[in-house]
């Protein structure tokens, strides 16, 4: 039996790339009361990754159209209709340059299906478009253009500068919503599977997929956590604790994960 939401009415992922809605929201998605009433929102074309040519930064011109179809089968297997995803097709790893239009895309999508909740990721994830997600659905929040909760949610939750290892540990509990696998664990898994490009060798140069096993048995394993949006509490104030190293960490994080893998074929 699957387990029931704390979330009613209608909800929409942004997600930065195809994975990252099954990755951080795969529970949250799959126990939705309403499929109907649960949306995606691809930001990125997801063009990027894996990186052909081994980090030249040269894109396959088939591998935008192979991550939407990925995206629509992992979308299915959680119950999610293929006319709720949304596909914005920016450049994938630029969403930085593209924050205006990013903007300006996902206010006329909130104006449509005005949303009772939004999903973000942390705003101290490691990867450049996805803290770009969430300045520009925070910023709209604060400036009245979208009123919807909001929380964020978790892509990469592991690291390796924080003693506790989980950036999770360092939150409030009173501050977060737990979502446990129970059952859903087994749909999340099967979801992920679909983005085959992500969990396999897509290329030759790769030396290991770009989602490996160990990691997807911990994202199925374990529970999602979904951290509540505050306004008065931006940036470091909702730590509990680590306010000053997490912020430092943060910002080394992304090259430590970046010569990772260089070093292993993924990018």
């Amino acid at each position: 039996m699957t387990a029931a939401s704390p979330f009613d009415g209608t909800i929409v992922v942004v997600a930065p790339h195809m994975d990252d809605e099954t990755l951080g929201c795969g529970l949250l998605l799959s126990q939705h009361p309403s499929k109907q009433s649960a949306h995606v929102v691809f930001a990125t074309d997801g063009a990027s990754s894996p990186v052909p040519g081994h980090g030249r930064g040269e894109r396959s011109r088939d591998l935008a159209g192979v991550r939407k179809a990925e995206a629509l089968e992992a979308l299915a297997v959680l119950g999610i209709p293929a006319a709720n995803a949304h596909f914005l097709g920016l450049p994938d790893g630029e969403l930085a340059r593209y924050s205006t239009q990013l903007g300006a895309a996902l206010i006329d999508r909130f104006s449509a299906l005005r949303p009772k909740w939004v999903f973000v990721p942390f705003r101290y994830d490691r990867h450049p478009d996805h803290l770009t997600v969430n300045r520009v659905v925070c910023s709209a929040s604060r400036s009245g253009a979208l009123d919807s909760g909001i929380f964020e949610y978790f892509v990469y939750s592991q690291w390796r500068l924080l003693p506790a290892g989980d950036v999770r540990a360092y939150l409030a509990a009173d501050d977060c919503i737990r979502l446990h696998a129970d059952d859903g664990g087994a749909r999340k898994r099967d979801a992920l599977a679909r983005h085959r490009s992500q969990t396999t060798r897509l290329f030759d140069w790769q030396t290991r997929p770009v989602l490996t096993p160990q990691l997807i048995d911990r994202v199925c394993a374990e529970p999602e956590v979904l951290l509540r949006y505050d306004a008065a509490r931006t940036g470091h104030r909702v730590l509990r604790r680590g306010r000053t190293w997490i912020p430092i960490a943060h910002l080394v994080e992304p090259a430590l994960k970046h010569w990772k893998d260089r070093l292993a074929g993924v990018a």
